[in-house]
């Protein structure tokens, strides 16, 4: 999703794609970061992870889940497709990831036949990230290159 709606056009090889993770419940400062890309017409936004934060809510993922929505309700822009669960806790340890709709699309995304630069901004914990570098499959050492920005032979 990309907002357009401006007077000036961004060439279409300065477009970059953008995931943002955040916590947004936990703290009043991501809103702030949340319209910004949203309303960037350079960012092509792949979608909205809902962040777990603390340990003082068991359910801080869902709190951020339903502030995502919030925001997406009142600036009028559609929330399917565009807003994922998180990982509702920290990774248990080193190796095993925390499986969610939110690190599904980070690999799906860093997996994606597209030209575009996938960036990803976190702006609570990075669990969701590091259970997509865990997540085994086909193509995990490609996906390790893309997520980490290492092309290969670089």
């Amino acid at each position: 999703m990309r907002y357009t709606d401006y007077k000036f056009h961004v060439p279409e090889e300065k477009i970059v794609r953008l995931i943002v993770n955040t916590d947004a419940k936990n703290e009043a400062d991501d809103q702030f970061a949340i319209v910004q890309a949203l309303l960037s017409p350079k960012f092509e936004n792949a979608g909205m992870i809902a962040a777990h934060y603390g340990t003082r809510h068991e359910d801080s993922m869902e709190r951020s889940f339903k502030e995502l929505e919030v925001i997406f309700d009142k600036m009028h822009f559609p929330k399917e497709n565009m807003i994922f669960h998180g990982a509702p806790h920290a990774i248990p340890d080193k190796t095993t990831p925390v499986v969610s709709e939110g690190a599904e699309l980070i690999v799906r995304e860093a997996m994606k036949d597209d030209d575009r630069p996938l960036f990803a901004i976190f702006l609570g914990p990075l669990t969701d990230l590091a259970s997509a570098l865990l997540i085994p499959d086909d193509g995990y050492l490609d996906r390790r290159r893309k997520v980490s920005g290492r092309r290969p032979g670089v």
